[in-house]
């Protein structure tokens, strides 16, 4: 009646130790929105936290989007290029997220955002792990991403 005997929904939680498992959250982060001031680097925690809008593809065509954050563990370096890490740009829209493997078990994480610009993130890592997180619950999406066919 009041929504009072809805389940709530589960909120996605996934880890990533492997190369195989950067595909499917690649394919969840696609056009997902944020700022420049939403990545934070702790060089400290060697941690790099993306505060991201993510689209929900997993929804069946369903317009909704839901917080989220990726974090990234064990980062020994970043660089950035198309934009400067220190003046960050208001806005990002991740394409893809890929992984080339390096001295084992290190790799390069590369965060690809869409802009003419081709603005990309190069994260080194000692071992792959990440944990994509929902902090909420999806909420109607403003826009519907538009990819152009190929």
């Amino acid at each position: 009646m009041f929504g009072w005997f809805k389940k709530p929904e589960k909120r996605l939680r996934l880890l990533v130790q492997s190369e195989a498992d950067v595909l499917p959250v690649s394919a969840l982060l696609q056009d997902a929105a944020l700022r420049g001031e939403d990545i934070a680097y702790d060089p400290k925690a060697r941690t790099l936290t993306l505060r991201l809008n993510r689209f929900c593809h997993e929804r069946g065509g369903k317009a909704l989007r839901v917080v989220s954050a990726l974090q990234i563990g064990d980062v020994t370096a970043i660089r950035s290029r198309g934009f400067n890490l220190t003046k960050p740009p208001l806005g990002l829209s991740i394409l893809s997220l890929s992984v080339t493997p390096a001295e084992a078990p290190s790799c390069v994480i590369d965060v690809a955002f869409a802009g003419k610009a081709h603005p990309q993130l190069q994260i080194e890592v000692e071992c792959l792990d990440m944990v994509l997180v929902d902090l909420a619950a999806p909420h109607r999406a403003r826009s519907v991403p538009q990819h152009p066919e190929t």
